[in-house]
């Protein structure tokens, strides 16, 4: 039975990593913990990297974390036991298995407790994010999004559209995965079959659907991921491959109806629509932070800031209307003959802070829109 204040404890899982290890600690002393405790434990699979482990270590003490390094290298699906093994021995209600690759938003923590805490049925929730396929926001570059204040706004974005809404999926990604430790004595660990790592999150997965838990994916939570932080410096992965097929087939063998599953939603078209929803769902909050500039793009425009939501309307040269901040895109309909105008509706009428675009000169405007290429 869970406790009135929530436990949650958050397991990072380091192998190497320095160029981003300060980053994650600074995100995660940031995570709001209004209504739960959370204490943070950092897993180091014996770093080869000379100097790492200690200097891990010492961010750990800076932080409040307590630190644990491997004596030998355990690869990841042990690693990721460790946390949910001390989680529930522990007595901790809930465990959050984190890569250390990432930047968590301000509230995603709270958002993905009280999505797995209003669902007594789910064994896992998971983020959004990037990089985590297939539960990643289609972004263009990550120069933007590689930071506190995106990520943070981000968050917000998203819980303001979203709340507790949450998809049910096929399987969780441990990037950044909340666990009721209640769950653990039916569905047990990960399982070392896996070795260094890949797969194991696939059959955990199973086991927990099996065992009748669902799996959700929380859509007002956001964690930044860069992708392949550990698995590419531990040998899971190589640049050219993003998996390592051997263990697939191992899910493939114990689970083989699992693939269908996954296939089958990803074939549904939900998960494209909830990436679209959340998407515009950013563009529309950032244009109202920081407007929105409303350009043709067959003809020369001033560059604006970043926070700055840059629109390309639809043109004889451009079928398509779309939206642009920090990397996300979203098409905004202007199929009808002002153009403008329905620009304006998706950004709550307000009018763009920048544009390129003449006034028009016929009578017709102030009635009939502004039918921009036709």
């Amino acid at each position: 039975m869970t406790s009135a204040r929530p436990r949650i404890l958050l397991a990072v899982t380091f192998y190497n990593g320095r160029d981003f290890a300060r980053r994650t600690f600074e995100s995660i002393a940031r995570v709001d913990r209004d209504g739960f405790d959370l204490d943070v434990l950092v897993l180091d699979d014996c770093s080869p990297e000379p100097g790492f482990s200690a200097f891990l270590e010492d961010l750990a003490r800076e932080f409040g974390a307590v630190f644990y390094r491997s004596p030998r290298n355990l690869g990841i699906p042990r690693n990721v036991n460790l946390g949910l093994a001390t989680a529930q021995r522990l007595g901790y209600d809930y465990v959050i298995i984190s890569n250390s690759d990432v930047i968590y938003a301000r509230n995603s923590v709270r958002v993905l407790l009280d999505v797995i805490a209003s669902a007594p049925t789910a064994a896992s929730a998971t983020a959004w994010s990037t990089n985590v396929d297939p539960y990643s926001l289609p972004n263009g570059t990550e120069l933007f999004v590689e930071s506190a204040e995106v990520t943070d706004m981000i968050g917000e974005a998203l819980e303001q559209r979203f709340g507790l809404e949450s998809l049910d999926i096929p399987a969780g990604i441990s990037f950044a995965m909340i666990v009721p430790t209640s769950v653990l004595p039916t569905v047990g660990l990960m399982d070392p079959v896996f070795g260094r790592g890949y797969g194991e999150e696939s059959d955990w997965s199973a086991r927990a659907t099996s065992a009748g838990y669902r799996h959700l994916l929380a859509q007002g939570s956001f964690v930044y991921h860069a992708g392949r932080g550990s698995t590419l410096a531990a040998g899971v992965v190589s640049q050219s491959e993003v998996a390592d097929w051997s263990n697939q087939h191992i899910v493939n063998h114990r689970s083989p109806m699992f693939r269908w599953a996954v296939d089958a939603f990803l074939r549904s078209g939900v998960l494209e629509g909830a990436q679209i929803d959340a998407v515009a769902a950013l563009v529309a909050a950032a244009a109202a932070k920081g407007g929105y500039g409303l350009i043709d793009p067959t003809v020369d425009w001033v560059d604006q800031d970043p926070s700055v939501v840059m629109v390309a309307i639809r043109s004889q040269a451009y079928e398509m209307c779309t939206a642009h901040w920090c990397g996300f895109t979203v098409e905004i309909d202007t199929d009808g003959p002002d153009v403008l105008g329905a620009i304006r509706e998706f950004f709550a009428g307000a009018d763009p802070v920048y544009t390129n675009i003449p006034d028009a000169t016929w009578d017709g405007a102030a009635e009939f829109g502004y039918p921009v290429g036709v």
